[in-house]
């Protein structure tokens, strides 16, 4: 897509007498013959030429208001579209002369009328044209007239007609009314080509200032920097080697602090992950870590955080069948019921089933149903009812998995019928009870109590269905601990999350909680080098979670990878785009922020290299990374610069 400006400043008698003149006067006539297309024909609603459909759309009316880059949906929208404006500079002096006399009127108008409709029509109207007329009192900006057109053009009827019934939606989006100048079309034509003849003024005629005008610009498209105390450095600006800054509190931006980061091994996922956490622990925000490779617990404990190692034999122990809060978050319907310890363990009740559809992934309905009853019992037969305050309970006073494990198998006795339906969950139940797997059984000993906590999941990496249990368990209990506090603002890093993925009810958990995050004041940063993995999951549910989160980092991806993207994730991209997908350049990635976009480049400060990669650092600042060097030497100023801030005048 091409975005295509002509400013009109010439004088009438330079004007050729018509485009064809024009493009005679600065084209070879050789050259043109061979050029002319073989077909021209006009008709009422486009115009055929060479084998090509063409239609031009002239624009009539526009939105009140507008920000900056929030043309950008159309600007990205896939097909042979041209977005032509023509800005001429307006009578500075009538202009004010006739919003002076516009507020008069307006206000004279305003004083005859007690309507209350009318009223609010003539003061928003009022304080319009104070506004337009204190700009140009102020000499912030120029009055000046305003013509758009958009050019189309497809290879058939059928395609032109897709082409703008795509444009014609992203214009009713943005507010703004495109018609399609009947009988005029050759004139709209000739207007929307690089000849500097504007011939329907007065179908696309706009009176605007020059702030206004100058949003029609992409210049800040590529630009994500909203510098601010809380602001957070992403990266460097590939296109304008600006920062690349993003205050995730400014609500009035950001949708959702979510942000999801992709890409295959060995293009720079991890090194932004790290450079992450380090600018957040900076920043003093709570980081609770999900971390399967052992990438992080090196730089977790530099900075003084925790490392906890689970594996099958860990002495580690979150109890699966603990309830951590009293917060109601797998449905809004339980708010204001009596029964509250009831739906809490309700709740708790729907999240081990999902616990247990990953320990046996055939789980059947009826041994679903079989475990919902006897679970209701166990947490009965422990006195976790409407008759006890939960906040005096210890982690002791719950069940744990062997006592679930002895229920099930009193069944054989009590149950025959039942024991023999559950009798095969029943026996793998047991591995993870008394066998090899027992990490799951036994009271919760982990004590959150460091602002930096991470959990090390690698020596299950062999262990491909215990490693999942065992991330959705630790998933779970982090999700509990972010709805404890909704003051305190808490990320929690879910590296590699296409382990939730492998089952639909520990992935639609995950769902449900990504989504809340932002009502807890608290955020995800989710990565995975298995994107296609994710995205076909059940219901889409991998793509409806990436496609909530309000900033997307695409790193490098394969090229099936890259293909899952376009396909199934709601975005579009450009070629431009695809290509850097696609060429996986270390360190480089397209950042996705709501509607904007920029190419980034990962790159760390010194100390961030020095305590992240010592041999790199070695290598680029050839130091011995056990030696901290002295920064604040380097922001010494010097007697210029001092001599500066003391004649400094405000």
């Amino acid at each position: 897509m091409f975005l295509t400006k002509w400013f009109s400043s010439k004088k009438l008698d330079e004007t050729p007498s018509s485009p064809q003149d024009l493009l005679h006067s600065v084209l070879e006539k050789e050259e043109l013959n061979a050029i002319y297309p073989f077909v021209w024909k006009e008709n009422k609603n486009f115009i055929e030429s060479g084998g090509n459909f063409i239609k031009v759309l002239a624009i009539v009316s526009y939105p009140k208001e507008q920000k900056g880059n929030w043309l950008s949906d159309l600007k990205r929208l896939k097909g042979n579209i041209s977005f032509v404006q023509y800005l001429e500079p307006a009578n500075a002096e009538g202009m004010i002369d006739y919003y002076n006399d516009s507020i008069k009127n307006k206000e004279a108008e305003l004083l005859k009328t007690r309507d209350p409709a009318t009223r609010i029509k003539l003061q928003s109207e009022i304080k319009s044209a104070r506004y337009q007329l204190n700009q140009v009192l102020s000499n912030r900006s120029n009055f000046m007239y305003l013509y758009t057109y958009i050019f189309l053009q497809a290879l058939s009827l059928e395609d032109l007609k897709t082409l703008e019934d795509n444009v014609q939606r992203i214009l009713t989006k943005l507010r703004m009314k495109a018609l399609n100048p009947h009988y005029c079309t050759p004139m709209a034509f000739w207007s929307a080509l690089p000849l500097g003849d504007n011939q329907l003024k007065e179908y696309t005629y706009q009176m605007c200032n020059s702030e206004t005008a100058s949003s029609f610009f992409p210049f800040d498209d590529s630009e994500i920097c909203y510098l601010s105390p809380m602001a957070q450095v992403e990266g460097i600006n590939k296109t304008t080697n600006s920062l690349v800054a993003i205050d995730y509190l400014d609500t009035q931006r950001t949708l959702n602090q979510n942000m999801v980061v992709i890409g295959t091994s060995g293009v720079g996922k991890s090194t932004f992950m790290v450079q992450k956490i380090l600018r957040c622990f900076a920043m003093g925000i709570k980081m609770y870590i999900i971390d399967p490779e052992n990438e992080y617990s090196r730089i977790v404990r530099l900075l003084g955080g925790e490392v906890v190692h689970l594996s099958s034999n860990s002495g580690t122990k979150i109890n699966p069948l603990e309830i951590f809060t009293t917060e109601i978050t797998d449905t809004e319907d339980f708010q204001g019921n009596t029964d509250f310890v009831k739906d809490l363990v309700k709740q708790k009740v729907q999240r081990l089933k999902a616990f247990f559809k990953v320990l046996k992934p055939n789980l059947s309905q009826v041994e679903s149903s079989i475990l919902d009853k006897m679970l209701t019992q166990l947490y009965d037969r422990f006195s976790i009812n409407e008759e006890i305050d939960l906040k005096t309970l210890t982690s002791t006073s719950f069940p744990i998995l062997e006592d679930f494990y002895e229920d099930l198998g009193a069944l054989k006795t009590t149950d025959p019928e039942r024991y023999e339906k559950i009798q095969d969950f029943y026996f793998i139940l047991e591995s993870y009870v008394y066998g090899s797997n027992s990490l799951f059984n036994g009271h919760t000993n982990v004590n959150i109590t460091n602002s930096l906590f991470s959990f090390d999941l690698k020596a299950l990496q062999n262990e491909v269905d215990v490693q999942a249990a065992c991330y959705f368990n630790i998933f779970g209990f982090l999700w509990d601990e972010v709805t404890k506090n909704r003051e305190e603002l808490i990320y929690v890093f879910i590296d590699e999350f296409h382990f939730l993925s492998k089952n639909p009810d520990s992935m639609r958990f995950f769902y449900q909680a990504y989504k809340r995050f932002r009502k807890y004041n608290a955020g995800a940063i989710a990565g995975t080098q298995q994107i296609i993995d994710v995205l076909d999951t059940v219901d889409n549910l991998g793509a409806a979670m990436v496609e909530n989160s309000h900033t997307k980092v695409l790193f490098g991806l394969d090229n099936k990878g890259v293909d899952d993207v376009i396909h199934k994730i709601n975005l579009s991209f450009s070629d431009e785009e695809i290509s850097l997908l696609r060429a996986k350049r270390q360190g480089e990635a397209l950042l996705v922020y709501g509607s904007q976009r920029a190419f980034i480049k990962v790159e760390l400060t010194q100390e961030e290299l020095r305590l992240w990669n010592r041999e790199r650092y070695w290598e680029k600042y050839g130091k011995d990374p056990d030696e901290i060097p002295d920064y604040e030497a380097r922001n010494e100023m010097t007697p210029i610069e001092k001599e500066e801030v003391r004649h400094f005048v405000l």
